[in-house]
């Protein structure tokens, strides 16, 4: 039963939520780029004022990919008590050794931790399986530039759900994210992905580092119910 993820940059946008949370909710400052990382003490407000009723996730940040950087990063924003951390794999020289070169410390963490690959960056499923093998308990696909296009711009239904089935089989998490529109549900649905992450079409406008408007989110909500795929 695929899941939904809203994507929330304060307490104040967390508590607006309060009769409508989603199954995570998830952190991020959408000022600071794809996967802008919120300080640690805001981070850590949001977990204590869920206090279990959903699951929390949190991204660590725009990051070169660098093994210590993100290592270090993971595990400050492990401590903050989130269920989730996200890391972006940018396309960036060094990528797949630095992947590889996560797998010792992210088989310390006990947080698991979701890896985010970029469909305007990349145009396989190819990293899939370094994913699983670094020890990434999940893996989203989101997009890196905020330009407007949509997920289903840049990759297939045919080759989402390629990805989603290869997670799987990988006994990976998946989710799919990037610019999605409510309708996009009706596409997006029969994928069977764990997830579908939301901020832009929950904002006004579609502008995502505008303010949530929660109203948008029961209006998500309401359409996942359509199909059944949220509780």
């Amino acid at each position: 039963m695929t899941k939904w993820l809203a994507s929330i940059q304060s307490l104040e946008e967390a508590q607006t939520l309060a009769g409508n949370l989603p199954d995570i909710l998830d952190l991020k400052n959408p000022a600071a780029g794809a996967l802008g990382a919120l300080p640690l003490d805001s981070v850590r407000e949001v977990v204590d004022w869920v206090d279990h009723r959903c699951l929390t996730s949190a991204t660590v940040g725009d990051l070169p990919m660098q093994a210590q950087v993100i290592a270090d990063a993971v595990s400050k924003m492990a401590a903050s008590g989130v269920d989730y951390v996200k890391v972006g794999l940018f396309n960036q020289p060094g990528s797949e050794s630095c992947i590889e070169d996560l797998q010792p410390s992210l088989s310390t963490v006990d947080t698991p931790v979701i890896a985010v690959v970029f469909a305007d960056e990349v145009n396989d499923i190819s990293l899939i399986a370094a994913i699983k093998r670094a020890g990434f308990a999940g893996v989203m696909l989101d997009t890196a530039s905020k330009n407007g296009l949509t997920l289903l711009d840049h990759w297939t239904l045919e080759a989402l759900q390629d990805f989603v089935e290869t997670s799987r089989k990988a006994e990976l998490l998946s989710g799919l994210a990037g610019a999605l529109r409510i309708e996009d549900i009706d596409k997006l649905e029969p994928l069977d992905a764990d997830y579908l992450g939301f901020r832009s079409a929950l904002c006004d406008r579609r502008q995502r580092t505008g303010t949530l408007d929660p109203q948008r989110a029961h209006a998500v909500r309401q359409r996942l119910h359509q199909f059944g795929l949220a509780s």
